[in-house]
């Protein structure tokens, strides 16, 4: 019931995002300012929360996603910097492809060349791990 809920809000606030595109920056914003706080508090399901509300983003306001994107970015960038949460990395890499899926036609100005440092390192971490087994 609780998910149910939480999926009923998050599809409203993305309604309310594509009514309403200037407010997007601002609650994409907050978006990103709690992911932060529960990345750093260790509560990953409200962060596993956020990510699903930009994916709903990137799927119903792909016009403004030029507003949002930045953020995402950001978020994608420090759950593939987490070291020793694999999960957030991991939901990180999904992230980055929902994102690069969905608006692989739009350039954007972000650093891409940390991205896939990130993720060549997670995936050299992880094939690492697997032989010292």
């Amino acid at each position: 019931m609780d998910a149910e809920s939480n999926d009923r809000k998050s599809g409203k606030l993305c309604e309310y995002a594509s009514r309403n595109p200037l407010r997007i920056p601002k609650i994409t914003s907050n978006l990103e300012q709690r992911c932060f706080k529960d990345l750093r508090n260790e509560n990953f399901g409200c962060v596993k929360a956020v990510l699903c509300i930009y994916r709903k983003l990137l799927s119903s306001c792909k016009e403004q996603m030029p507003l949002f994107a930045s953020c995402l970015l950001g978020i994608i960038r420090a759950l593939l910097e987490q070291t020793r949460q694999d999960e957030m990395r991991i939901l990180g890499c999904n992230a980055l492809v929902c994102f690069m899926g969905e608006h692989c036609h739009i350039s954007m100005d972000f650093d891409s060349e940390h991205m896939p440092y990130a993720l060549f390192s997670f995936k050299d971490r992880q094939g690492n791990s697997e032989t010292e087994s």
